[in-house]
């Protein structure tokens, strides 16, 4: 098989979005949770936007968890290897527990909308 071909592997940006989307995704939850929880504080109706946020930012993560195993599928040899489908295969198998541990984050960051007081 030829890994140059696969859909994943031919672009750059994909493959890096791939790889590290989901720190992206967790940096923009965290910044942005932080800035609208005083607000919140004086609209306790608008909590809903802490709960859209939490979806968008878990969904643009598990793209990015669904690219990193197309990259290991892509790669189809051993990670350590050294040939460009085993250099595939590594970052698509680092991009999924980096996208575990960044969905973890995310999730539990947002659960705080659901236990806590924001005004606490």
């Amino acid at each position: 098989m030829n890994v140059a071909a696969g859909r994943i592997a031919r672009s750059t940006l994909a493959t890096w979005f791939a790889v590290t989307g989901g720190i992206w995704a967790w940096i923009t939850h965290l910044t942005f949770s932080a800035a609208v929880v005083r607000l919140l504080c004086d609209y306790p109706g608008w909590t809903w936007v802490l709960h859209a946020a939490t979806a968008l930012t878990a969904a643009v993560t598990l793209v990015a968890m669904a690219m990193s195993a197309a990259l290991v599928r892509e790669g189809r040899d051993p990670e350590d290897a050294d040939t460009a489908g085993g250099q595939y295969t590594f970052l698509g198998v680092l991009g999924l527990m980096v996208g575990a541990i960044n969905l973890a984050l995310i999730l539990l960051e947002g659960s705080y909308a659901i236990f806590v007081d924001s005004c606490a």
